[in-house]
């Protein structure tokens, strides 16, 4: 779990929770609630300037330091340089915990920026700095940052000292900082900076054992080494087989995810050899997803076709390796009669499981690549599937073999997920076909079709496409949702193509839209046509509500549980304090009900899994977007924000599978799975949230 500072923690609870002070504590209790929410609604509105950003700068002076630390907080998340000099002032304040968001805060000001100018403030504060939380959340900042070569360098020189201390390790939550820090700067980098001193660091890295952190704090240390040692090419066969021989599934999963660096031949089929008998599960992942993008041996059909076959009686074989061995078997194999027989018995009507649909379905995909004849014996049966992603992959096999029959029927289904991969499959063979059912497909209010369709007119001669296009804009934008932001501007786009002048009256409206990026799509096509610029008025939407104090620590006092209808649940301890607006989003659509019944649609292994779409796909959000309340680590169980860039929270919710650094400070995180952990593991592309509850536990 992500945590903040001990004695922060221990502030803000005693702060929100204690409800038997006197009256005294009582008023200054809510006097500082106030100002908290008073802060999120300043950071959320985004000020610029003006008396909102003097009113948050003022509360950096504060006499209470916990209102000194969410303020500095906030003014790291308006990413903006300028306010950097205000920022580094307080990372000299007394508070530690100020200290930790002043040090986060500048990297942040810095994030789309270069940040030279922030790094020696950072280096000057790490050279005075006596608390171990505050040296690991400079460590960090310092790797955030975007630097000049030469500063680089400097960077690298300053994360090395502060693995050190009196000549041995730092203490373990140092050494997880100066990780992160070098791994974050590793990815900037390319690479480029893993050599000399800081190779050979990293090497005792991949090893480290310390008596002063935690096995989890040791092993993500170990597990950051190996992966940027990896991701420099400096892994050979004994390195990942010591990873491999690790006790965190973290380190072997780091292991094996650069057995593709190896020498080919020999080198690197000992490495893959190794991997896929280590059980570890998601070492195996990462083996099999190094298959995946590898011409098909006899040897690596193996390892598919062992990880794809249906088990037999008492035999137990992960979903997600069987799922990711069927995909790997799309390609032929030097035994293909092994291989068909495999597919045919895994895509059979008996293996179409109610709940564990997801190997017959993705085993009819592989079959449609390798033996049509095969999959069109059992594509029926997969058509006519009550479970809409069932169907879905039946129309991606319909278009594969080319079965015009099964993907005019399931461009009628009920369910816009079937229809898009009916219409895509469509595309594929029929040009003229395809642009009359995209055009009919253009009255359905599900923004991944509608982006579908507008591909597939993409150069389209017919008349009806722009008219089309058009109402279908104006349908999309009558509900003032911001999630639908791509598919109107994907509408906008193909309107620029296949419109003219004629229709600028329709689009004259969108110029003050309440998206202000629809509206300068808006006027770039309008220019285009006419020949002159026009100039933009958005009108924002009202930005979603924001909690009252009360709200806030019933927020503190909760947590989220998911029945899952596959079994189990999963508990979520929700971090209000950190994310504010969105965490309240959340808490909100759980009340209402809102994820009962929702799908998990995506599912990519080793990295997240995504679910809360009303039509389980990528583009369909609850409505307004969110804006990032970035700052925690992405660790395993983590639960985020999706988002579709930056300040565009759609109020779908991601679970990380793994630690996932390289998502640390762009994507906003409302809580952590306290229990079901093992839950988590099994979900897959399509599971069913049964039932989404808030669960009172103070």
């Amino acid at each position: 779990m992500n945590k903040l500072p001990r004695y922060f923690l221990i502030g803000v609870f005693v702060t929100a929770t204690n409800t038997s002070c006197a009256p005294g504590d009582a008023n200054r209790s809510t006097r500082v609630h106030s100002t908290f929410l008073d802060i999120v609604a300043i950071q959320d509105a985004r000020a610029e300037e003006g008396i909102m950003l003097d009113r948050l700068t003022a509360y950096t002076r504060s006499e209470n330091r916990f209102i000194r630390a969410m303020s500095v907080r906030a003014l790291g998340r308006l990413e903006n340089p300028t306010l950097a000099s205000t920022i580094e002032g307080l990372l000299s304040d007394p508070a530690p915990e100020v200290r930790i968001e002043a040090a986060n805060a500048l990297a942040q000001a810095h994030f789309r920026a270069n940040g030279s100018k922030a790094l020696h403030p950072l280096i000057n504060r790490a050279d005075v700095e006596g608390e171990v939380a505050t040296k690991a959340a400079i460590a960090k900042s310092i790797g955030r940052l975007q630097l000049d070569n030469g500063l680089q360098t400097l960077a690298v020189e300053r994360l090395l000292q502060m693995s050190y201390t009196d000549g041995g390790d730092a203490p373990g939550e140092v050494m997880e900082g100066v990780a992160l820090g070098i791994d974050a700067l590793a990815r900037s980098t390319r690479g480029a900076i893993v050599q000399g001193r800081l190779m050979r660091r990293l090497d005792e890295l991949r090893m480290y054992l310390d008596g002063t952190a935690t096995r989890t704090h040791q092993a993500r240390v170990r597990a950051l080494a190996v992966n940027v040692l990896g991701s420099a090419g400096q892994l050979n066969l004994e390195k990942i087989r010591i990873a491999l021989r690790d006790e965190s599934n973290a380190v072997k999963a780091a292991g094996a995810r650069w057995i593709s660096t190896l020498p080919r031949g020999a080198i690197q089929g000992e490495g893959l050899r190794q991997v896929m008998f280590s059980r570890s599960v998601p070492a195996q992942v990462e083996g099999l997803q190094f298959i995946l993008n590898q011409p098909r041996t006899a040897q690596t059909c193996s390892y598919l076709e062992q990880g794809a076959r249906v088990p037999t009686s008492g035999a137990t074989i992960p979903l997600s390796l069987r799922v990711l061995s069927i995909d790997g078997l799309a390609e032929p194999c030097p035994d293909s009669i092994a291989q068909r027989t495999l597919l045919v018995a895994a895509s059979s009507r008996s293996q179409l499981d109610s709940i564990d649909w997801q190997p017959a379905s993705h085993a009819l995909v592989a079959l449609a690549h390798i033996s049509p004849d095969d999959a069109a014996n059992v594509l029926d049966v997969h058509a006519m599937s009550p479970e809409p992603f069932v169907r879905a992959y039946a129309a991606r096999a319909a278009g594969i073999i080319g079965e015009r029959t099964v993907l005019s029927s399931l461009l009628q289904d009920p369910m816009p997920n079937v229809r898009t991969e009916s219409l895509r499959g469509l595309s594929r063979l029929d040009d003229q076909a395809a642009d009359a059912e995209a055009i009919n497909q253009l009255v359905v209010e599900d923004p991944q079709l509608i982006m579908a369709a507008t591909a597939v007119l993409e150069g389209s001669t017919d008349p009806d496409a722009a008219p089309a296009l058009a109402d279908a804009l104006d349908r999309m934008s009558e509900e003032g949702r911001e999630t639908f932001r791509d598919a109107r501007s994907a509408l906008l786009e193909r309107l620029e193509e296949l419109g003219d002048s004629g229709l600028s009256e329709r689009l004259m409206p969108y110029l003050s839209d309440y998206d202000h990026i629809v509206a300068k799509d808006a006027a770039r096509v309008l220019e285009s046509w006419n020949g002159r610029a026009y100039l933009t008025d958005p009108i924002p939407r009202q930005a979603l509500a924001l909690p009252t104090i009360e709200q806030l620590r019933e927020m503190t006092a909760s947590i989220v549980v998911l029945h899952m209808r596959r079994g189990g649940e999963i508990h979520i301890e929700l971090h209000p304090y950190v994310s504010t607006a969105n965490t309240w989003r959340f808490f909100t659509q759980v009340r209402k009900g809102y994820f009962d019944g929702l799908t998990f649609h995506r599912w990519s292994p080793n990295f997240v899994i995504q679910g809360g779409s009303p039509n389980a796909n990528e583009y369909y959000g609850s409505g307004p977007f969110s804006r990032d309340e970035v700052g925690m680590h992405h660790w395993q169980g983590t639960v985020g924000i999706s988002t579709r860039g930056h300040d565009t929270g759609d109020g779908q919710i991601f679970v990380n599978l793994l630690d996932n650094p390289r998502l640390d400070h762009q994507y906003t995180i409302i809580g952590t799975v306290t229990e079901g952990l093992e839950v988590v593991d099994l979900v897959n592309e399509g599971d069913i949230i049964e039932r989404a509850e808030v669960r009172l536990i103070h």
